[in-house]
C-alpha cells in the first residue's frame, strides 16, 4: 500500500499525455496556470491580495480566480487515491462532500476520463448554497455568514462544462448533507472526500456514507485541522472501534487520509442526537 500510495502507478500503454493533461487541469483548477493574474481572498471579500505560491500549493489560502481552495498537494492526492483504488480493484465511485467552485470534482473526473476509467463515477454533493447554521451546540453559524462559499449549482456545472467534462459519469447531490446525503444515489464509494468544516455536517458525511466505503477505499478529510471536523473524526472513529492510521497527505499538513480495512455496523443511535430540528434548519 505504502508504495503504490506515494508512487502514482502507471498503467500498461499509458500515453505520456496523460500526465502532460492532468498537470495542466490540476495546475487550472487551483490557480497556479494563472500566476500573476490570480490573487488571494482574505477575510470573507474584504481584502484581495497578489498570489502566495507557497500558501496556494499548500491550500491555505481562498483564490480569487482558482475554482478549489485545496490546493496542489491535496489535488495531488485525490490522484494517487484515484490510482490506489483502480490499480487495487477496490470497486466503487468518488464522491465529493463540500465541492465550492467544483474543480477537485472537476479534477477528479479528468482522472477517470485520462485513463479511459468508464465504470466509475464522480458524485458532486453541496447544498450550493453555503454551509448551514448550527443545528445543534457542537458548532457555531459562523461559517454560514461566508458570501464567498455560495456557490450555485449552475456555477459549478459551467466550470465542469468549461473543462469539457460535464458527462453521464457526473452526478450532483443537492442539498444540506442531512438532507441530501440520505438519499443520494451512489451504491459503492471507493474514495470518500469529505470536506464539510463542520461537526455536524461531518457527521452527516460519516453517518450516511461510511458504510458505503467498499473495504480498502480511502477516506480523505480535507478540514482535518479544524477543531469541530477533527473532533467529530474521533468521535466516530471511537464509537465505532475504527483503527485504522490516519495519515497526512504527501506534502501537505492540513489533509489527511485512511485506508477502509474492516466493515463495521453503524450506530445509528449516536446520531440521532445531531438531527435535532431548530429554526435554522429545514
Amino acid at each position: 500500500i505504502t508504495d503504490i500510495v506515494k508512487n502514482n502507478a502507471t498503467f500498461p500503454e499509458e500515453s505520456p499525455l496523460v500526465r502532460a493533461y492532468l498537470d495542466v487541469v490540476r495546475d487550472t483548477v487551483c490557480g497556479l496556470s494563472l500566476r500573476t493574474q490570480e490573487q488571494s481572498v482574505e477575510n470573507n471579500l474584504k481584502n484581495i491580495r497578489p498570489l502566495n505560491i507557497d500558501k496556494r500549493m499548500n491550500g491555505l489560502d481562498w483564490p480569487r480566480f482558482g475554482i478549489t481552495m485545496v490546493g496542489f498537494h491535496r489535488l495531488n492526492n485525490i490522484e494517487w487515491t484515484l490510482r490506489f483504488v483502480i490499480i487495487n480493484g477496490v470497486p466503487g465511485d468518488f464522491i465529493e462532500c463540500g465541492v465550492w467552485r467544483g474543480g477537485s470534482s472537476i479534477f477528479a473526473r479528468a482522472i477517470l476520463k485520462a485513463l479511459n476509467i468508464k465504470d466509475r463515477h464522480v458524485w458532486v454533493a453541496d447544498s450550493f448554497q453555503g454551509l448551514p447554521k448550527a443545528r445543534t451546540s457542537h458548532d457555531s453559524d459562523a461559517w454560514s455568514t461566508q458570501e464567498y462559499l455560495k456557490v450555485s449549482l449552475d456555477e459549478v456545472q459551467t466550470n465542469f462544462r468549461s473543462f469539457n467534462l460535464l458527462d453521464n459519469q457526473v452526478h450532483f447531490c443537492k442539498g444540506y448533507f442531512v438532507d441530501s446525503l440520505p438519499h443520494c444515489n451512489v451504491s459503492q464509494i471507493a474514495v470518500l472526500r469529505m470536506d464539510g468544516d463542520m461537526y455536524e455536517s461531518t457527521m452527516d458525511q460519516l453517518f450516511n456514507l461510511y458504510a458505503k466505503v467498499q473495504i480498502g477505499g480511502v477516506i480523505i478529510v480535507d478540514d482535518y485541522n479544524i477543531p469541530e471536523c477533527h473532533r467529530a473524526i474521533h468521535d466516530f472513529r471511537d464509537w465505532h472501534g475504527i483503527s485504522e492510521a490516519i495519515q497526512v497527505v504527501s506534502g501537505d499538513h492540513v489533509g489527511h487520509y485512511w485506508i477502509k480495512k474492516k466493515t463495521i455496523e453503524i450506530q445509528m443511535n449516536r446520531y440521532k442526537p445531531l438531527l435535532v430540528s431548530t429554526k435554522n434548519h429545514s
